[in-house]
């Protein structure tokens, strides 16, 4: 788990990037700094050779050993510390040198040779004659466009390799140490970075169906992790609402069918106790009937909430809305002849819209059911079809005991009725209006209503219509 841990690939990536970056430039310097060596040693060489060839020595390029060392001592000085000289004539044999020459004894190669006598200047690096390498200058004297004199000049690599060697030791410990104190520093950081992610794991532990209440604390809700967090604090909210929503639905459900399996439990126990006549036994009968088609339309609600759960599937089609309306104005005529209602029907022609035409009749129907359940009798319905911008709007206007304030904003709850005893009346459940909302934000509209106590309400879908182009 250790190195799984996110903690520990942070800080292998720290070292590994630290690593290549240190060693990627510390080769760099390596380069940089052997090569500048290299041309400081090669300018020296050219500076002693250009001495040697000049016309001034011509004289002494014959001379004894002992001669010649004098006379390069005098000419040239200082410059001359180190480094050894060699005169050869055109054919390569020695004519004069220096006696630190004759010590090294470096002969002239064939590739120097063929370069020198083309007139060109040869600088080679020989690491078979000492314990440090020698560079060698190979200078050539024309006379005439022809090769006279050759002369050679080396110098030993030992202190440019002494300071490079140190180069390199600096490097191979101070590499090591900068690996071992960056791999600290980065668990280090790595572990102040994450210790947010340890606070929410030990939170997130803590959470459970029984306290979804619970909120993980956002240290800085402005970084990374502080958006995770805040992330995971919206997803908690919404499992919460929606585990609250099925403990309300459970108990709404329960609370629906225990009254009418009471009714009929308690209307059999007085039956089978205290019926006798036929009579009563059919009105037992009829009792019973009522209540099971209660239930029956409420099991049926909760298969249609249940399907569209997980999304309504629509059928889409273009429709008139104007013309549904009107039909279905028609028959909500029929719901309740006896109340004597006034339906009017007020339609705009054409109002096109794509949609599910019977997902849409139960969206209206069950409105226009509401709206005759609800007037009393020789009261006033309107349905009202225009058009607002790219929305098409129809408006129920019913002339009823109207909505309370207080419980507006909960009529497209589940299981919510206004008024138990009356709804229970009219065989009402509290669920055609959650499937109205449902189905009308399926296709991409909303539902709204204002209503006042005593004065009526008005329910008014918001549907995208079709616009002629």
């Amino acid at each position: 788990m250790f190195f799984r841990s996110i903690r520990f690939s942070l800080t292998l990536w720290y070292a590994v990037t630290l690593a290549v970056i240190l060693v990627l430039f510390s080769s760099f310097i390596y380069l940089v700094l052997s090569n500048q060596l290299n041309k400081g040693i090669d300018r020296e060489l050219l500076t002693v050779a250009e001495a040697v060839a000049s016309p001034t020595l011509e004289p002494f390029r014959h001379a004894a050993p002992s001669v010649f060392d004098q006379v390069l001592e005098d000419f040239i000085g200082t410059r001359l510390t180190g480094k050894h000289v060699q005169v050869l004539d055109g054919s390569g044999a020695v004519a004069a040198s220096s006696k630190s020459m004759e010590e090294l004894r470096i002969p002239l190669g064939k590739t120097a040779l063929r370069r020198v006598q083309a007139g060109k200047v040869s600088y080679e690096t020989r690491v078979n004659l000492d314990v440090y390498p020698v560079r060698t200058i190979v200078y050539p004297i024309m006379t005439d466009g022809r090769l006279d004199q050759i002369v050679l000049v080396g110098t030993s690599m030992r202190g440019p390799a002494e300071t490079l060697e140190k180069v390199q030791l600096v490097f191979a410990v101070s590499i090591p140490l900068a690996l071992i104190l960056w791999s600290l520093g980065g668990w280090f950081l790595a572990g102040r970075a994450l210790k947010p992610v340890d606070l929410i794991t030990r939170s997130a532990r803590k959470i459970t169906a029984e306290n979804l209440g619970l909120r993980l604390e956002v240290i800085n809700p402005q970084d990374e992790i502080g958006r995770l967090a805040t992330t995971f604090n919206d997803t908690l909210e919404r499992l919460e609402n929606a585990f609250n929503r099925i403990r309300q639905f459970t108990g709404d459900v329960s609370h629906e069918l225990r009254t009418p399996l009471t009714i009929l439990r308690g209307e059999a126990e007085v039956g089978l106790k205290w019926a006798k006549e036929p009579e009563e036994f059919r009105e037992l009968l009829r009792s019973n009937l009522e209540e099971i088609n209660r239930m029956s339309k409420i099991i049926e609600t909760l298969l249609e909430l249940s399907r569209v759960e997980g999304g309504v599937k629509l059928e889409l089609a273009d429709l008139d809305l104007s013309d549904l309306l009107a039909e279905l104005v028609q028959q909500s005529r029929l719901i309740a002849p006896d109340k004597s209602l006034r339906i009017a029907f007020v339609g705009q022609e054409p109002v096109t819209i794509l949609g599910d035409w019977l997902r849409l009749r139960q969206v209206f129907m069950n409105l226009l059911d509401n709206a005759v359940k609800y007037t009393p009798a020789d009261g006033e319905i309107s349905v009202v079809v225009d058009t607002t911008g790219d929305s098409a709007r129809v408006a129920i206007i019913d002339s009823g005991p109207g909505i309370p304030p207080e419980d507006l904003p909960h009529i497209f709850e589940r299981f919510y009725r206004v008024d138990k005893a009356r709804n229970r009346a009219d065989g009402g459940c509290g669920l055609g209006l959650s499937l109205v909302k449902t189905f009308v934000e399926a296709h991409g509209g909303r539902i709204e209503v204002v209503s006042e106590a005593g004065k009526g309400s008005i329910f008014t879908v918001l549907l995208p219509r079709v616009v002629a182009g």
